[in-house]
């Protein structure tokens, strides 16, 4: 299960609405100083995304809840968006080049377009079987549980950047 903090920004009976960080990987990364991803990331602050999730916990607008995902359907949706459209062009380039450059004895400019027409079929194919996967609650992140508002600034104890003299 893959989780997340998330802060509650709006809340109905019987979902709510919550925003999150997106986390990258270069915070625990020994060479975040000098790397140039790292060195970005620093720069550029995470985005914000907004989700809605339904729930029948009571949780109010600023409350900071656990919301999670299965690697399952994460790892299922990543083999969607990514591996299809691969697949599709490589085979497109592997039929393009039986096709055209075997039996044809022609170029390879029959072998890239076929490759790519094979490659556009398989973003076709991978928008719509994300569209029929969109509805199941196994692709929606739910709430794990909720962890309170989360504690102000203001009562920090020993909140001075120095030491007291």
């Amino acid at each position: 299960m893959m989780r997340s903090l998330a802060e509650v920004i709006a809340a109905k009976p019987g979902e709510i609405t919550v925003s999150c960080q997106q986390q990258t990987s270069c915070g625990s990364c020994a060479s975040r100083d000098s790397c140039g991803t790292g060195i970005v990331s620093k720069a550029l602050p995470g985005r914000q995304h907004q989700l809605t999730i339904a729930t029948n916990k009571p949780v109010k607008v600023g409350d900071v809840v656990e919301i999670g995902l299965s690697e399952r359907s994460m790892l299922h949706s990543a083999a969607l968006v990514y591996v299809l459209p691969l697949l599709c062009l490589v085979l497109g380039a592997a039929l393009g080049q039986w096709w055209f450059v075997v039996l044809a004895g022609g170029g390879e400019l029959g072998v890239i377009l076929t490759a790519l027409g094979c490659a556009a079929f398989g973003l076709w194919l991978a928008r719509r079987l994300a569209v029929r996967v969109e509805g199941d609650l196994a692709y929606k992140p739910h709430l794990i549980r909720v962890l309170g508002s989360p504690v102000s600034a203001g009562l920090a104890i020993n909140g001075a950047s120095k030491d007291s003299d």
